[in-house]
């Protein structure tokens, strides 16, 4: 095996590349210019899967980065996969590296659909109406009895739901249907049964929701941020519950609306396409007097009342793994939100202009909230390198290893905790959601009773996030969004009774 070339890190240089560093994205261009003329400047390496996103690695690229060679790059600094990593894998990821999944155990993931609605359920159970934001559901077949008995006497009610059917193990729209009779319920496998939001919010007559982005970094202290900026994505059909068959009518799915004739046509108000970003509809919603930051504090409030009882089964600190979920809202007549999943590796191609803005700088801010580009972390790593020369140069004085990647895999070393900025309040479009005040900052759930833990951060959520309500109860569902002409104060507060 070859002696693996280091880039040498000597006193003359650190400021200059600590202060280009120091200075992404806003100096590239600069950083760009040195590096060609450094060639033998230390560098900062990424692992990304084979179906990994392709606009991270030209992102990384972009900001001088380079792909990790298995056996010729000295190091990794970034490694970024589909599925979680290996129990072996988190455990020896060093100080200046970073994994994008985080370790949790299996029962408390929020990201298959069965887990997640069975962990709010309960929620519901324990601490009560303030996990109203999710439809009334049933995981079958476990809970088909239960469920006909919820139907029959809603038969008897004469309510006539309509129920969304959604597999537990498929993503992107595929395999959902709905039904009106219990006569039209067929499955083969594990399916989600959900009562479905009859009255969305509707912008001209179009269905819509947002797909909102939330990192976590580290789980202790527990760090969540959300993305200021997201996307709106919207169904190509006018909204029918008439037609229950049409999908580009009740799905808002990209992969399903890509497909639809109707896809590329100006369709009123929403235009061609089917995504709007954030700001957009920010937009748009303060053209028609609507109150869009009461929504984003309850959608704020869903976030976090969802993650932090899956954080809290976390055993380890995580200090060195973050996670990127993708949290898909959809908005009722009433303003309520109302949450419909959590993605694990949130789609992040490019297959629009508007995925081309808003994902290209969410990538850049997430490489940002990493804090992974720093002089200090490139110095252990090339002290783990150098090690690995010497085993190579020194073989007989050194334990037998058949790698580079292992040999350095193998050492306990260099785990030390490198002094970096406290958790920052914002980076880009990232904006710190919790904790938020003295209390969710110094109460932590290892110290606490889990019971006591929730009472007390639901108290502080509910007085940051929920205290206001909007003073008109419904919107117009016709040709264009308007405000009705009832003056008495909305409940868009979770209510006493899941849908």
């Amino acid at each position: 095996m070859n002696k693996i070339h280091l880039p040498s890190i000597n006193s003359s240089e650190n400021n200059k590349i600590s202060n280009i560093i120091n200075s992404y994205p806003k100096n590239i261009k600069k950083y760009k210019e040195y590096n060609n003329h450094h060639v033998d400047k230390p560098k900062f390496y990424y692992k990304i899967s084979e179906k990994g996103p392709t606009l991270l690695k030209s992102i990384l690229q972009e900001r001088g980065w380079e792909e990790y060679v298995e056996n010729e790059s000295p190091w990794w600094n970034l490694w970024w996969q589909g599925k979680r990593y290996r129990k072996i894998d988190y455990e020896n990821c060093k100080n200046y590296q970073r994994l994008n999944h985080i370790s949790l155990p299996r029962n408390t993931w929020i990201t298959k659909k069965d887990a997640l609605f069975r962990l709010l359920r309960m929620l519901k159970g324990s601490y009560g109406s303030c996990y109203n934001f999710f439809p009334k559901t049933f995981i079958l077949p476990t809970e088909y009895l239960s469920f006909i008995k919820y139907y029959s006497e809603d038969r008897e009610k004469k309510i006539n739901s309509i129920w969304i059917c959604k597999p537990t193990d498929l993503s992107r729209g595929r395999g959902i249907f709905i039904i009106k009779s219990l006569n039209e319920l067929t499955y083969n496998n594990r399916i989600v049964l959900q009562r479905y939001i009859r009255d969305p919010l509707l912008i001209s007559g179009y269905k819509f929701d947002l797909r909102c982005y939330v990192m976590i970094k580290g789980t202790y202290p527990l760090n969540i941020y959300l993305y200021e900026e997201g996307l709106a994505r919207f169904a190509t059909n006018k909204y029918d519950t008439d037609d229950i068959t049409n999908v580009f009518s009740h799905l808002t799915n990209t992969s399903i609306n890509k497909l639809s004739p109707e896809l590329n046509s100006t369709k009123e108000k929403v235009g061609p396409g089917c995504k709007w970003s954030l700001k957009k509809l920010r937009n748009y919603f303060k053209e028609n007097n609507i109150n869009f930051e009461i929504i984003w504090n309850k959608i704020k409030a869903i976030i976090i009342l969802t993650l932090l009882p899956a954080i809290y089964e976390a055993k380890d600190d995580n200090s060195q793994c973050f996670e990127l979920f993708g949290f898909d809202i959809i908005i009722e007549k009433s303003l309520k939100p109302w949450l419909l999943e959590v993605n694990l590796s949130p789609a992040l191609n490019n297959e629009c202009n508007i995925d081309t803005v808003v994902k290209t700088a969410l990538l850049n801010d997430v490489v940002n909230l990493l804090e992974i580009e720093n002089i200090e972390y490139l110095k252990l790593a090339q002290k783990d390198a150098n090690e690995y020369n010497n085993h190579i140069k020194y073989g007989n004085r050194f334990s037998v290893t058949n790698n580079h990647n292992e040999f350095i895999s193998n050492k306990k070393e260099n785990k030390k905790k490198i002094p970096i900025s406290e958790a920052k309040e914002e980076i880009g479009n990232f904006k710190k959601i919790f904790p938020f005040n003295t209390v969710t900052k110094t109460m932590f759930p290892k110290e606490q009773l889990r019971t006591d833990y929730m009472h007390t951060m639901i108290k502080e959520i509910k007085k940051k996030y929920l205290n206001q309500s909007h003073k008109n109860e419904s919107y117009s569902c016709s040709n264009t969004l308007t405000i009705s002409n009832n003056s008495s104060k909305s409940n868009i507060s979770f209510s006493n009774r899941t849908k």
